[in-house]
Parts: C-alpha cells; structure tokens; sequence
C-alpha cells in the first residue's frame, strides 16, 4: 500500500511509521468509464485519491437539473467533507475514464490522530489546502451556478416585458393573503385592471409601441401602490393589484387614483406623437364586503372589470 500513499504529493511528509497507521483502512479500486463512486446526498465516511484517470464532479441543481461542475485527476481528492464534518455529499462523482482510486477510511484518520497527533495535523492541514486549491479552481464556476439559480429563481415568478409579478405568483399570492386574512379577519382588496384602447394601439401602429405602453403602464402603477400592495401582469394588457389589508372604501380610493393618474399621463412620446387617448378601466373585489370565499373574490373582481368596461370604459367600478 505504501507505494500508493508514495505515488501521492499529499503524503510527501509522511514517514513510514505514519504511513503504516493509514493502512489498515485504505484499499485501492478500480472503476470503469460512467461508473459512479459516490452519489449525491452520500453519508459515506471516506476519502477518496485519483491514483489514474479522470472523475467528474456534476453538481446537483434545484429540480432535476444536474451540471457538471469540475474535472478531477490524478492527486485531486474527494470526500474529505464527509470524512471531518460527517456532512453529506452535495455532488456526484463519476468516472470519465478507467480510473484507479486510493480509499482511506475515517478510521485510518482517527488512528493517526490517536496515535500520532503530529502526523494528523500535518495531513489534515495538507488536505485542507488542498481543497482550498480545488475551491479557487471552481469559484468562478460556482459564482455562475449561484447567478443562474437567482435569475432562474426570477424568471418563475416575475413577468419577461415588465419586470413585475407573474399570473403565476399572483395566483399564488392571492390564495395565501385571503387565507391570512380569513384566519385574522383583516381585510383584503383585489383589482383587476386594463389598458384601454391597447388593440387600437396595435393595429394602428405596432405591437413594440404597445409593449412600451404596457412597461410605462406597469410603472405608473407600481409606483402608486408601492406602499400598499403588489402588483402583477395577468396577461396581455391586463394587471392585478393585491391590497393586503385593505378594505373596500380604501381600495376604491387607490383604484380611482390610478384611474386618474393613468388619464392624465402623456403617452404621446411613446406612440410617435400619435394622439391615442389611453386610459384604464379597474374592477374591484373586497373581503369580507363583497366576497366571503376565495372563488367569488377573485370571479367579483373580474365582474367588476367587465362591469366598468360596460359602462364606458376609464373608471372604477365593484360589484355588490
């Protein structure tokens, strides 16, 4: 076995003597090409040296997403977290190739350490350098893994042209709020809103002037309800307001100083000077005033919307 440990610049201050205390516990073993040697979430207390050949280390992603993180070879180590930490595995290692591995168990390291103090710290120390080499090799990698999970984490739930919530998320929080406020009797407001003439817009111009009054739209809004609510893109030209404890006469204020807001904004710049009045209609749906369960709040939210439009478009209305 000391021929192994000899092939290894980790065990270079290592006599012997000290060398014979990690024998008993160590093997050496072969694996072929897509073998795996340790999966991910392992609680297995080893540590494991490339002798020959290569190993690849995938990094396990939320969901089913795997990516490989890193290439291991001759000298590169393993395990040593499960070994000192007794932490499980966060990747899973494979062969890329016929390779060949020395294994040193947890034992081995406690016996040095029981019976050679000096001779444990000097290889524990090794071995923590060692790792830190293998850290500052991946941390580019890493710090583009922790930036992909954050804008994918953003992409779930906020909406692509305007940057605000999704239906998705809204859905979601509206069910949450309504339950809250149910449970603790506080009241909760939703409006349901859109851009009026944004077809018109369309057809006489294009679908990027649309888009653009749509952001400029989704802004004005954001920053009016910044303080009391969350805004999302429900579809097309269509937003929704969740107003957490808000009751139905304050929810009527908020909706009708959006409404005017909107009609007096100069979106001319936007449509080439084109003179297309934009303006929004808002429905409005309260509990407990006028919904007592979560189906007929948000269904008297969009009835109200309806009922606006109806009536002429450019105002606020709520159905009893």
């Amino acid at each position: 076995m000391k021929q192994y440990f000899r092939q290894l610049e980790i065990f270079d201050s290592l006599n012997d003597d000290e060398l014979e205390l990690l024998e008993p516990c160590s093997s050496v073993r072969s694996y072929n090409p897509d073998d795996i040697i340790l999966s991910h979430s392992s609680t297995g207390r080893d540590l494991y040296i490339i002798l020959s050949g290569r190993v690849f280390s995938t990094l396990k992603l939320p969901g089913t997403l795997d990516r490989k993180y890193g290439e291991l070879v001759p000298g590169d180590f393993f395990g040593e977290s499960s070994v000192f930490g007794n932490l499980p595995l966060f990747n899973t290692y494979t062969a890329a190739e016929n390779s060949e591995l020395l294994i040193i168990n947890e034992k081995a390291f406690t016996g040095l350490i029981e019976k050679n103090p000096a001779a444990a710290t000097k290889l524990i120390s090794l071995l923590l350098s060692g790792t830190i080499r293998q850290l500052r090799r991946s941390s580019g990698f890493l710090a583009q893994i922790v930036q992909w999970g954050e804008n994918a984490s953003r992409r779930v739930i906020t909406d692509e042209l305007t940057g605000i919530y999704n239906r998705t998320f809204l859905d979601d929080a509206v069910e949450n709020f309504f339950n809250i406020s149910k449970s603790n009797y506080k009241p909760l407001s939703l409006l349901m809103l859109d851009v009026d003439n944004c077809r018109k817009i369309n057809e006489l111009l294009d679908h990027e002037s649309g888009n653009r009054v749509i952001c400029e739209f989704a802004s004005i809004i954001k920053n009016i309800i910044s303080r009391h609510g969350i805004i999302a893109r429900y579809g097309g030209d269509e937003f929704s307001i969740l107003l957490p404890e808000t009751n139905r006469e304050q929810a009527l204020a908020i909706a009708e100083e959006i409404r005017r807001t909107i009609d007096h904004y100069d979106f001319s710049v936007l449509l080439g000077g084109r003179d297309i009045k934009i303006s929004t209609s808002i429905g409005v749906s309260s509990f407990p005033e006028t919904a007592t369960e979560l189906e007929s709040f948000r269904k008297k939210a969009d009835e109200s919307l309806y009922m606006a439009k109806e009536q002429g478009k450019n105002r606020v209305a709520c159905a009893d």
